[in-house]
């Protein structure tokens, strides 16, 4: 009964992500300080609590484990993340570059305008922290007991794309689906939830950074 009542929330929360990105197709929003709050708060109790509440009903006490929350190597794992992010970025520039890639998101945009000190670090944070626990830590780790790794991290890189289609911008999901595939391989090979959070963080503190700079 629980496992059935974890897929319920599981689908449930798929509901929220691609729905709300589904209503908002095609509008034009407005983003203001405590609507962007407000929406990093909905997105940490959504996909942050519902993994944590998900994991519970399908592994009951293990569940932390089972999202991979560990100690041991927190330190080298963090460190990996990090690096691997500032890679990838450096990746990211350089295409970007040579392929002349200058979409721009009017969602992007509409979020620069309302960036401040305390958002630059809030919103890598909760997105690393919410995020990483919903697609690596719950789908990812389930999908990996049903199939091969290789599909698992394919599958969970290609929803976690699809998750930002609401930028409405082809770089950007084509880049987020790429990154996310360093991201399911960093939680494979360190068997920690640290590793991805760290390279998530750093990769958005980074680009919400140089917005916040060029704004």
């Amino acid at each position: 009964m629980n496992k059935i009542a974890s897929y319920v929330t599981i689908a449930i929360i798929f509901l929220l992500i691609y729905g709300s990105i589904a209503a908002s197709w095609g509008k034009e929003i407005v983003i203001t300080p405590p609507i962007l709050f407000a929406s990093l708060l909905f997105n940490l109790a959504v996909m942050g609590g519902g993994a944590v509440l998900a994991a519970y009903l399908m592994y009951g006490n293990d569940y932390l484990r089972e999202l991979r929350f560990n100690k041991h190597g927190l330190f080298s794992s963090i460190l990996y993340g990090l690096l691997a992010a500032i890679f990838f970025l450096f990746l990211v520039a350089i295409v970007s570059e040579m392929l002349g890639i200058k979409e721009e998101s009017y969602l992007i945009e509409e979020i620069a305008s309302s960036l401040n000190i305390a958002f630059l670090f809030l919103i890598p944070l909760i997105a690393a922290i919410s995020e990483e626990l919903f697609f690596r830590g719950l789908i990812q780790g389930l999908l990996e007991k049903k199939m091969h790794t290789a599909g698992a991290i394919l599958i969970t890189s290609l929803l976690f794309s699809m998750a930002h289609l609401e930028y409405k911008a082809t770089n950007e999901v084509i880049f987020t689906f790429l990154f996310a595939i360093i991201l399911g391989y960093l939680i494979y090979k360190t068997k920690n939830i640290a590793s991805p959070m760290a390279a998530h963080f750093i990769y958005n503190f980074i680009a919400i950074l140089s917005i916040w700079i060029m704004k």
